[in-house]
């Protein structure tokens, strides 16, 4: 078992977008990319919903660090852990965010196809970030 904690709700209105942008491209992408093992991310259609940076930010963590059924150890993935670390070196306040629960996670509850989905809809929600925050 593992334990896996729970970030919420954190304002991203503060954070240095450009940064995230450029450690996005050269340390998060590449390992959102290695996690999904060469799965095309146009298999699961993601429906990519945000208008400005800090909403993006904002969906990115909740999906990112929020378990689901079938797909509870995310957030325990190589780009989780370089996603928050690099929030947490951009975003102001971001290392000082509570972790208001703790959830066990079992090995082997997860489906591939389940984690899959939801990697392929963070890979186009930080593909709009990133076209949005050059604007």
């Amino acid at each position: 078992m593992q334990l896996v904690g729970l970030v919420l709700t954190h304002s991203f209105t503060n954070c240095d977008f450009g940064k995230i942008r450029k450690k996005y491209e050269k340390i998060i992408y590449p390992a959102l990319e290695k996690y999904m093992q060469g799965t095309k991310s146009t298999e699961f259609n993601p429906t990519i919903s945000c208008h400005n940076p800090s909403e993006c930010l904002s969906t990115i963590e909740r999906d990112t660090f929020t378990p689901t059924p079938g797909c509870a150890s995310l957030p325990t993935a190589d780009f989780a852990r370089k996603t928050w670390a690099v929030f947490a070196l951009r975003c102001p306040g971001y290392s000082r965010v509570q972790i208001n629960s703790l959830q066990e996670v079992k090995k082997g509850e997860d489906t591939t196809n389940n984690c899959l989905e939801k990697a392929s809809h963070l890979l186009g929600l930080w593909r709009r970030f990133s076209r949005i925050s050059e604007e």
